[in-house]
């Protein structure tokens, strides 16, 4: 007599692909309480995350503006829009295509002038407003770390990631 599988084959499909797509998320979000209801993020004083709060400097408006425009050309799918400025600051337009689903975030660098020094702020927005799995806290991460970079004066390639590897 033939012994009956613990599941049926024709299971075993559906029930990989499921697998697979909770391994893949488990390795995409960061903050489980919020990236699958939150489509926005932002970089502000209050944040909980440090890597989210604002960076201060003395340099002028115009030195700060193109420095972020150069640390946003070193982010794959990142676009530049254009800017608006005016006396009290300035904010850079950005537009990300995320890789996998060719979803597009709008992102505002706001860089305001505040009694001699500037202060860069900004916001990461879904078009599509569902779940971000994390990808506009990540973004707003990678340009403050990018602008700290270049701030810092290095000369690294654009494109090539912070270890050297292209």
């Amino acid at each position: 007599m033939r012994r009956q599988p613990w599941i049926d084959r024709r299971l075993l499909l559906p029930l990989g692909v499921v697998v697979g797509v909770l391994v893949l998320l488990a390795g995409v979000v960061d903050d489980w309480s919020r990236d699958f209801t939150s489509h926005e993020a932002f970089i502000a004083e209050g944040a909980s995350d440090p890597t989210l709060r604002p960076l201060t400097s003395r340099r002028s408006l115009a030195d700060l503006v193109e420095a972020v425009r150069r640390a946003a050309g070193r982010i794959r799918n990142l676009e530049y829009i254009g800017v608006a400025s005016d006396e009290t600051g300035a904010r850079i337009l950005f537009l990300r295509t995320h890789r996998v689903l060719r979803l597009k975030s709008d992102v505002v660098i706001e860089v305001t002038d505040l009694a001699g020094r500037r202060i860069v702020s900004g916001e990461s927005r879904s078009r599509l407003a569902i779940g971000d799995l994390g990808s506009n806290p990540r973004t707003l991460r990678r340009i403050l770390a990018e602008l700290r970079d270049v701030l810092e004066g290095s000369t690294r390639i654009p494109g090539e990631s912070r270890d050297g590897r292209t």
